[in-house]
């Protein structure tokens, strides 16, 4: 009795759940001179009753997971009824009626063996309150064979269950509490990857690859929307995935999983591989070939939010068991830890878009500070030039004067030199004026879609902030020789023109970029097809005469854009009014200008 004592002392005191469920089913089958003990813990999210430790088996633990539902087998229904069962032959379906009529062997598992004969007992484990039954604690055989269990038997099993009930609710206190210190240590160990100041493809990388490692997973991967259309988002990062899926695998917002969650900023939780086929995702099955299970069994999705808005998704694909019977999906102690995550992404992400945008801006500045500055030179060496040239021009003509009566050929082309080399010093200083006037605008061959593209790019925030939904098709187009920082402020000012039609809950604009049919000109059309403020913007554009103290600073940067279109490229823009809509037009020449 002694010994026993000691090895109830041990159970008490230890809070491993694993080492704690070897513990119990060993002292179980000694106590009571049994083959085999199992013991099952109900699991809190599914309710189901999950095999935690056996001892007695014939051969090794299967590597499934082993669980019942309330009811089933003869586990199951103790777990149901809170009631323990002595049974002589587990297979005599007379015996098991005339205990109960819904009482039925499932032979799902048995800890020794299926022979006929074996003796089986039961008992019901409860919470410390009596309203729960938290497990099910089960002997099989004797260890002499033909001998049965007696109700003394069944007595001293219901009382081992009592007392390790307390023993397992400590382990499990214990086991939620070292989880959560667990993960996190996991967030500031991630955490240290984040810095706005890398590249964001390298940061994220380096993300994806922790996560997937200490939430254990199969793989994990990072959807972000692009800028040229929100409503697109694309895998920029992937752990666990072959690399070049990355920038490839696409969904569009409410498009299967990745969609749902970016379109509704909802998380998504899948336990079982049956339910992915109710969401249709198109992508589910190539994901699923590169996993090294070669299956998709569970999913865990959450949108990388800030505020109102959401950048993306950061998914899990496949939970590995940390050890067999384990549970191999995913839980809401995940969901929760890979939000707090989530948080500290978006977070990052805004701020490395913050440090472009001042960069962007900074370089801008900078470059219109060196312009100003070699204008202003310019204009001074011209300025301080200009009476020297006068005076030398002036003595010239004199000179020409005094020798009119001298006739030297060699004299009158020394002279024709002088005057020619003072027209040329003039023309120079000239040339200089107006290259300081375009300094900055350097024309070159140049793809007009990539010009959109960073246009849009620029724009993005703005874009988001409108709740504006950018719809951009870009055509085949030849090469144009351009200044494009010229024209990127066109595009910007025509964009937020309009932009401004639209309420303030935003709306649509469509962008296409296409060849006109004589191959001469390439035209941009900027369409918000519902532009409910469009008599504003005309307004703005077309001002009433007399009435300048009411002009638009829009209406300068318009004219502005005219301008610079029509007069440096020969080109045009125009709007227009269309069915509700607006619709602006920007026409380009192919040739040289």
């Amino acid at each position: 009795m002694l010994r026993f004592d000691q090895e109830l002392l041990e159970i008490y005191s230890e809070l491993s759940r694993d080492r704690l469920m070897e513990l119990v089913v060993g002292y179980a089958r000694d106590r009571l001179g049994a083959g085999g003990s199992s013991i099952f813990l109900r699991d809190s999210i599914t309710g189901r009753y999950v095999l935690r430790g056996t001892t007695g088996l014939l051969e090794e633990r299967p590597a499934e997971r082993i669980e019942y539902e309330p009811g089933e087998g003869l586990t199951g229904w103790m777990a149901k009824y809170g009631r323990p069962l002595r049974i002589t032959n587990v297979k005599d379906n007379e015996e098991l009626r005339r205990i109960a009529d819904d009482l039925v062997w499932s032979k799902k598992y048995s800890e020794i063996s299926d022979k006929p004969g074996q003796a089986y007992m039961g008992a019901p484990i409860f919470s410390r309150d009596r309203d729960t039954v938290i497990g099910v604690l089960r002997v099989s055989g004797k260890k002499v064979e033909g001998e049965q269990f007696d109700e003394q038997d069944e007595a001293i099993l219901s009382h081992v269950a009592a007392m390790v009930s307390i023993a397992i609710e400590n382990s499990q206190r214990y086991e939620r509490e070292k989880r959560r210190a667990r993960y996190f240590w996991l967030l500031l160990d991630i955490s240290s990857e984040l810095d706005p100041r890398r590249p964001i493809a390298e940061m994220l990388q380096a993300v994806v690859d922790r996560v997937r490692e200490g939430f254990r997973t199969e793989a994990c991967q990072i959807y972000l929307r692009t800028e040229e259309d929100t409503q697109r988002v694309v895998l920029r990062a992937a752990s666990g995935l072959p690399g070049t899926l990355v920038n490839k695998l696409t969904y569009m917002a409410g498009e299967g999983l990745t969609g749902h969650i970016v379109r509704n900023g909802t998380a998504i939780q899948i336990r079982e591989a049956a339910v992915l086929r109710d969401w249709n995702d198109s992508h589910v099955a190539e994901i699923a070939s590169h996993l090294p299970s070669g299956a998709y069994r569970s999913f865990l999705g959450v949108p990388l939010q800030l505020g109102d808005e959401t950048l993306g998704s950061l998914e899990l694909i496949n939970k590995i068991p940390s050890s067999p019977g384990h549970r191999d999906w995913f839980t809401g102690d995940d969901e929760e830890y890979l939000r707090l995550l989530s948080t500290s992404i978006c977070g990052v992400l805004e701020g490395a878009r913050y440090l472009k945008a001042l960069n962007d801006v900074g370089v801008t500045a900078m470059r219109m500070q060196r312009v100003a500055s070699f204008g202003t030179l310019a204009q001074r060496i011209r300025h301080e030039a200009a009476n020297p040239l006068a005076v030398a021009r002036l003595a010239l003509t004199n000179l020409r004067g005094d020798l009119q009566d001298v006739q030297s050929a060699r004299l009158t082309r020394r002279m024709n030199i002088i005057e020619t080399s003072l027209d040329e010093v003039g023309g120079k200083l000239l040339d200089l004026l107006k290259f300081s006037q375009h300094i900055g605008f350097v024309r070159a061959t140049t793809n007009w879609n990539d010009v959109v593209r960073e246009v849009l790019i620029w724009l993005a925030a703005e874009r988001q902030q409108r709740g504006v939904e950018m719809h951009v098709t870009y055509g085949d187009l030849p090469p144009l020789f351009i200044e494009p920082n010229e024209l990127f402020g066109v595009l910007v000012t025509v964009l937020r023109l309009t932009m401004e039609t639209l309420e303030t809950h935003g709306g649509l604009i469509q962008v296409r970029t296409f060849s006109r049919a004589d191959g001469q000109r390439v035209r941009t059309e900027i369409h918000a097809p519902e532009s409910p403020l469009s008599e504003a913007i005309s307004s703005i554009l077309e001002p009433a005469a007399g009435a300048p103290d009411e002009l638009s600073p829009l209406y300068f940067e318009w004219a502005l854009a005219r301008e610079t279109v029509e007069t440096q490229y020969e080109g045009s823009l125009t709007w227009e009014s269309r069915d509700g809509g607006i619709c602006f037009g920007l026409e380009l020449p192919l040739k040289e200008n």
